[in-house]
């Protein structure tokens, strides 16, 4: 290190602070902030409405749902999947219809080439037929056309542009240049349209899946998959006089009565639907595999882990950095 290498001389022109300034200012770069507890979801929301479960259900993969906010996406989803199941058909009936126009082209090229050859057969024969049979002494001249007599160089005219200019041109060409005369008007002549260009593809649709997924473990799901969950409420819950989303302990274990939240992991008994601490279901359950609620024999298939929320700490699991990407500043 030399003696002067710390000189305010020897620092960029642009330095870093003042480039993430501009860039903040400007809005350019990602933009990145780190969230609070007050934006992770609680243990007992739904995970598409976000707000206290009214009816709760779970699926399979431990996801809470609120009933009307899960049915009203399964039957969205499959409105959505008909129509583009409509739009599939759509398409290709028109393939078909494209199939079948070019086969009757194609038809009717053979049937029209065979006309042809076949008229030009015809002839032939029977002039050949005509001059064997009955009028050999004429000569063949006599049954060729006489060409037309040739006009005088005097009295050649030439044609300028302007008079093979109707001959050239279709009649609707020569008298319109318009583009709103014909079957021109029915087309759109928004030529800055990407889907108008002349380049421009028609979207092949590909057949669309039938089955509806969930919103957030991206698996099939159904009505029939889903487990009624029941919450234990906690003797200072009371829905009459307070409303449960102003009670921060609002849930118990339904055997040990330990309180319930986002620090506590739970699972959901499928046979009685009631939600237990986990340590309650290694400590206590599967010793006999037994449903304390209703005495149900149970299986490792029968708990289902349900998926809580974080904690606002970095160690829970859950993410907790949002970022924006936008275009960066070079």
């Amino acid at each position: 290190m030399t003696r002067h290498s710390k000189n305010s001389t020897a620092n960029a022109v642009y330095t870093y602070h003042e480039k993430h300034k501009d860039s903040s200012t400007g809005g350019y770069g990602t933009t990145q902030m780190r969230l609070s507890k007050d934006a992770i979801k609680e243990f007992d929301c739904c995970n598409l409405t976000l707000q206290p479960c009214i009816d709760p259900v779970i699926t399979k993969d431990g996801y809470l749902f609120d009933k009307q906010a899960i049915l009203e996406y399964i039957i969205h989803q499959k409105k959505l999947n008909a129509r583009k199941l409509r739009e599939y058909q759509k398409q290709l009936d028109r393939k078909q219809q494209e199939v079948e126009e070019q086969n009757a082209n194609d038809h009717q090229k053979k049937i029209n080439k065979f006309l042809e050859k076949e008229a030009t057969y015809s002839v032939n024969q029977s002039v050949k037929n005509l001059l064997s049979s009955k009028h050999q002494d004429q000569s063949l001249s006599s049954y060729l056309p006489t060409p037309k007599s040739t006009p005088s160089s005097t009295s050649t005219r030439i044609s300028t542009y302007d008079d093979n200019l109707d001959e050239i041109l279709p009649s609707s060409t020569a008298s319109t240049i318009s583009n709103m005369v014909g079957n021109q008007a029915a087309q759109l002549p928004s030529f800055w349209v990407p889907a108008l260009t002349p380049a421009a593809k028609k979207t092949e649709l590909i057949k669309p899946d039938q089955h509806v997924y969930c919103p957030i473990s991206g698996k099939p799901i159904s009505m029939k998959d889903v487990i009624d969950v029941k919450f234990k409420l906690a003797n200072n819950a009371d829905k009459k006089n307070r409303p449960l989303v102003a009670v921060r302990d609002r849930y118990v274990c339904a055997v040990t009565g330990d309180v319930l939240g986002n620090s506590v992991p739970c699972a959901v008994l499928r046979t009685s639907g009631y939600v237990v601490t986990m340590d309650c279901v290694n400590r206590l359950i599967k010793l006999d595999m037994i449903d304390p609620i209703n005495g149900a024999k149970l299986t490792d298939y029968d708990i289902i882990p349900m998926q809580r929320g974080g904690t606002g700490y970095s160690g829970s699991g859950v993410q907790l950095d949002a970022k924006l990407p936008t275009p960066a500043m070079q």
